[in-house]
C-alpha cells in the first residue's frame, strides 16, 4: 500500500533541494491589548530557527476553540521554516463551552470582531520587534498566508476578499494577506455564493472531507464546503478532497483520550504536504511547489484511494 508519509518526505526534499531534519521552533505566548478596541487577543507565536526572514501564516480558530486548534499544521509549517501566529478570539473560543446560546457565538457581529484581530495582529507584528525569544523582526510582512478551520475558514475568506449582505467599513478584507487556506470551508448561508467569492483572486486552498458536517451547529453539509472554491474565480484556486475526513479531523488538533477528533496518519500527512507545498508555492514563489499543485493528475497518483484534488 502506498504511504503518504514516504511522498510527503519525497516532496519536501525536493522542494527544499535535500532532506534535512527540522531545526528548533522557538514558541512564545502573549496577550496582546488592541486600545482602539480595548480588546485582548491571546497569541501563540512558533518562529523558526535561523536569522534571515521569513513568511508568517496566521491560524485562526473555529467556534469554541483556543490557540491549541491548529497545533499539527502549525508545527509543520515551522518545520517547514514559516513563522504561525494562532490566534484566539475572545467571544467566540473556548470560554463558551457549557454556557447557553453557544451557537448564538456564529454571528456577523463576531465574524468582524475576528477579521479586526487579524488585521490588529498584522499590525502589531510590523511594529514590535520582539515578543519573548520570538524575534519579530525576521518576519516579512510582503508574505503574509491566513487560514483557519470552520469559522475561522469564513474569518480567513472574510479576510480574503468574500462579501457579505452587511456593509462594514474599512473592509474586512486585507490586500497585505498574499495566499490563504480554508480548513471546512463554508458557503455564505442568505445570498448568492457566485457573488460572495467573486472578490477572492489571492490564491486560496480548500480542504474538505466527505463527512466534514457538524448539523447539531450549522446546517452545512459535507457537499457544500466545496462551493467556495467552485464559486471562486479561476486562477490558483485548489481543492483536497479527503475520504472520511470529519469536521474535527480538520481542526488540526490534539485532543484529549477518548474523543473522535484527531486525524488519521493518511489524513495528517496528506494535509501536510499538500499545505507545504502550497504555502511554498505562494509565499516563497516556489516553481517546483507550484507545479506540483497544478499537476492534478499526478497529485492524484500520490493521494490515498478516495481522496480528491482539484486546481482551477
Amino acid at each position: 500500500m502506498f504511504r503518504f508519509g514516504a511522498f510527503l518526505a519525497l516532496l519536501l526534499s525536493m522542494l527544499s533541494g535535500a532532506a534535512r531534519a527540522a531545526l528548533p521552533v522557538t514558541i512564545c505566548e502573549a496577550i496582546w491589548l488592541d486600545p482602539v478596541r480595548s480588546r485582548q487577543v491571546p497569541v501563540r507565536i512558533r518562529m523558526p530557527a535561523g536569522k534571515g526572514k521569513v513568511p508568517v501564516i496566521l491560524f485562526s480558530h473555529g467556534l469554541g476553540g483556543s490557540l491549541d486548534a491548529g497545533t499539527l499544521w502549525a508545527q509543520a509549517w515551522a518545520d517547514a521554516g514559516f513563522a504561525v501566529i494562532n490566534l484566539q478570539h475572545i467571544g467566540s473560543d473556548s470560554a463558551l463551552f457549557g454556557k447557553p446560546g453557544f451557537r448564538s457565538a456564529l454571528s456577523s457581529a463576531q465574524l468582524i470582531a475576528r477579521a479586526r484581530d487579524v488585521q490588529f495582529v498584522l499590525d502589531e507584528i510590523g511594529r514590535k520587534p520582539n515578543e519573548g525569544q520570538c524575534q519579530l523582526s525576521r518576519i516579512d510582512l510582503r508574505r503574509i498566508g491566513m487560514s483557519g478551520h470552520s469559522f475561522g475558514a469564513q474569518t480567513t475568506q472574510a479576510i480574503a476578499g468574500q462579501s457579505f449582505p452587511f456593509a462594514e467599513e474599512p473592509p474586512l478584507s486585507d490586500p497585505r494577506v498574499r495566499a490563504a487556506i480554508g480548513f471546512s470551508p463554508s458557503p455564505p448561508l442568505t445570498g448568492s455564493p457566485e457573488v460572495a467569492f467573486a472578490s477572492i483572486h489571492i490564491p486560496f486552498l480548500s480542504i474538505t472531507g466527505t463527512e466534514d458536517a457538524v448539523p447539531f451547529v450549522t446546517p452545512i453539509t459535507a457537499r457544500q464546503r466545496q462551493l467556495p472554491f467552485r464559486m471562486m474565480p479561476p486562477g490558483d484556486k485548489f481543492l483536497l478532497v479527503m475520504r472520511g475526513g470529519t469536521h474535527a479531523m480538520f481542526a488540526g488538533q490534539m485532543f484529549r483520550a477518548g474523543l473522535d477528533g484527531e486525524p488519521t496518519i493518511a489524513i495528517r500527512d496528506t494535509v501536510v504536504a499538500t499545505t507545504v507545498a502550497f504555502w511554498r508555492a505562494t509565499l516563497n514563489a516556489d516553481r517546483p511547489a507550484m507545479r506540483w499543485l497544478q499537476n492534478p493528475e499526478g497529485l492524484r497518483a500520490g493521494l490515498p484511494t478516495g481522496d480528491v484534488f482539484e486546481s482551477r
